[in-house]
């Protein structure tokens, strides 16, 4: 059985402790240089994935490199050539890419947090529909840590 991943994001307000909670992970707020960490959460914009190379600068060199979890900040939006030359840039310092749809319908609940939590363990056909591709996204996920840990190296997006 694996451990808990831990996942930490490049600034507050990134999606780090839905993910954590929706992983059944350890929520280690905003990464700190040198620790290890197994997903890495930034937000799909410019200055986002900048932070995120910055911390990718300083994760531990006997660690392997963490998947990088992009939460898009708008709802079925395409990234602008920015942002996509921005993950290109930043794909070969992480193990793999996860694109992380934004749920709105989330936007308007008190706890966005529990119903994350409870998104694996759900049948997709029985989430509510604007909460599958978020599901398809956080297996994918899921996946991608398992193969960080058997150090694999692929893309998802």
């Amino acid at each position: 059985m694996l451990e808990p991943p831990i996942v930490a994001g490049v600034l507050g307000g990134v999606g780090t402790t839905l993910l954590a909670v929706a992983l059944h992970g350890y929520d280690a707020g905003i990464y700190r240089a040198q620790r290890p960490v197994h997903v890495l959460v930034c937000r799909s914009t410019s200055n986002s994935l900048h932070s995120a190379q910055r911390a990718l600068q300083y994760t531990p060199a006997t660690a392997p490199p963490p998947v990088l979890a992009i939460v898009d900040d708008v709802p079925n939006a395409a990234w602008g050539p920015n942002t996509q030359n921005k993950v290109h840039i930043t794909e070969p310092y992480v193990s793999s890419v996860v694109r992380i749809p934004l749920v709105a319908d989330w936007r308007d609940v008190e706890s966005p947090h529990d119903r994350a939590a409870t998104v694996l363990t759900e049948a997709e056909q029985d989430l509510p529909k604007g909460v599958r591709t978020f599901a398809k996204a956080l297996r994918a996920l899921v996946g991608e840590v398992i193969k960080q840990n058997s150090g694999h190296r692929s893309r998802t997006a």
